[in-house]
């Protein structure tokens, strides 16, 4: 039975989603909490829970697609994340906000379906291309996304900001229908049989390695953007558009350190570039903390985040190489159980931030616990044995 390719912008809008969904909140994080009345370590909840989420939905998306299809799971998935859209934005109370926040990462089953559908109809050669064309959509998501969230939180408050993700769910729902078909029609029987093999994969240290530099190269993102709001409310008392614009920086140095490991991927080796990776993401967080006493000025702390998440740039890559060599028998689970470990060591380090950052000087906290996270994938990339 032929595949019908679906259209790349269609794969990559979906793919993109549950970044957008992430970092477009992060600049109304303040006003929302106003609005619930709450603390700054409750209101966090919108940004660590919602990983949490995804890491569960990196956990079953996959297996329910091999099991039922890739488009019934996107449509399923993706009207969830709609019906979750238009809770946040009706909510009256913050229980009823977090509840539906969480639903809404559903959206991540676009990337992780994206990924398989891509599978389903393109050769070896091709997969490659197309996955390096997706992953534009990585980039330019966070990028928007804080922006965007800013200058719709001027003009139409922090709720404003849901009723746009329910316009977007209603237009992938849309896409979904008209231009998804689908493209997987050798069904699992047991929809189970991936998550079966993790056992093995746990038990081995050159998967869990690479794993932790992996995890703890992403867990910055979560960092950041629970202290990046704080600090620019609190320290620098910043608008939302600007402090969207300012919170734009991280995802350009990562879209940097992409770039430059698809010139230099051939010539140098995955530990090295890991090793490399983690060095420059160390540095990020020092030139903050070291300029911020320096300079009293948003772009004191701001601008080297931008270092910082280049080295996240370089590490991603390389470590994903390393954990789908690792059993290489077990590619497919390796990158998924990788990726999960990924979000919930970023919700967790989303979760810390927000408890402690109320209660200590913010900039200080901030950079030391990257500094922290920096040191610890330095040492996982050195020990890590290049296959």
């Amino acid at each position: 039975m032929p595949k019908a390719r679906p259209h790349l912008l269609t794969l990559s809008l979906l793919a993109g989603t549950y970044i957008l969904a992430q970092a477009i909140v992060v600049p109304s994080l303040s006003e929302l909490q106003v609005q619930f009345e709450t603390d700054y370590k409750t209101i966090q909840y919108t940004i660590s829970g919602y990983l949490l989420g995804v890491a569960f939905v990196n956990f079953i998306a996959g297996p329910l697609s091999d099991r039922f299809g890739r488009r019934p799971i996107m449509l399923l998935f993706f009207s969830i994340f709609l019906i979750s859209s238009l809770g946040c934005y009706i909510s009256e109370d913050l229980y009823s906000f977090l509840f539906f926040r969480l639903c809404q990462s559903s959206s991540a089953a676009g990337l992780v379906l994206s990924r398989a559908i891509i599978g389903d109809f393109s050769s070896k050669d091709e997969t490659v291309k197309m996955l390096g064309l997706l992953s534009i959509s990585m980039g330019i998501a966070p990028s928007l996304a804080p922006l965007a969230g800013g200058v719709i939180s001027d003009f139409f408050g922090a709720k404003g900001i849901f009723l746009f993700l329910s316009i977007l769910g209603i237009l992938l729902l849309i896409l979904i229908v008209t231009d998804l078909k689908e493209t997987h029609f050798q069904r699992s029987k047991d929809i189970f049989a991936q998550i079966k093999s993790y056992p093995t994969l746990l038990a081995s240290l050159d998967f869990w390695l690479p794993t932790i530099t992996f995890a703890l190269s992403f867990s910055i993102f979560g960092i950041f953007f629970i202290g990046g709001p704080y600090i620019a409310v609190k320290v620098f008392n910043l608008s939302p558009t600007m402090m969207g614009i300012y919170l734009a920086f991280p995802s350009l140095g990562y879209v940097l350190g992409n770039i430059l490991i698809s010139k230099i991927a051939n010539r140098v080796s995955t530990k090295r570039l890991m090793i490399i990776g983690s060095f420059i993401l160390l540095l990020g967080p020092l030139s903050s903390l070291i300029l911020s006493y320096l300079f009293f000025h948003p772009l004191s702390f701001f601008l080297p985040i931008l270092i910082m998440t280049f080295g996240s740039g370089i590490i991603w890559p390389a470590s994903n190489a390393e954990i789908v060599k690792a059993v290489p028998h077990l590619a497919g689970s390796a990158s998924g159980l990788g990726s999960a470990i990924m979000t919930l060591m970023s919700a967790f380090a989303a979760f810390l931030t927000g408890f402690y950052i109320e209660n200590l000087n913010p900039i200080d906290f901030v950079c030391y616990f990257l500094i922290l996270v920096g040191v610890l994938s330095f040492l996982s990339s050195l020990l890590t044995k290049s296959k």
